[in-house]
């Protein structure tokens, strides 16, 4: 399974799992793209997959921004 989601969406942008994760997936379903996601546990990470780059693109200037911000205020 993990191949076909790596093979029919390579572009792919992982962010943290935590409570953000459902924000993400209503903004995900209200979009026209298509998308997948997997958990990858050993990084704790869920990796939001894209079909092109432009897609991909989007969700990380939506998301990725606010994912560093948070990374940065709790990493002291």
């Amino acid at each position: 399974m993990l191949f076909e989601i790596n093979r029919d969406f390579p572009y792919q942008v992982a962010l943290s799992f935590d409570e953000a994760a459902m924000d993400v997936l209503d903004w995900l379903e209200e979009c026209d793209f298509e998308w997948d996601m997997y958990v990858d546990l050993p990084e704790n990470t869920v990796r939001y997959c894209f079909r092109t780059v432009g897609d991909a693109a989007a969700f990380k200037r939506r998301f990725g921004n606010a994912a560093q911000r948070r990374a940065v205020a709790g990493g002291h």
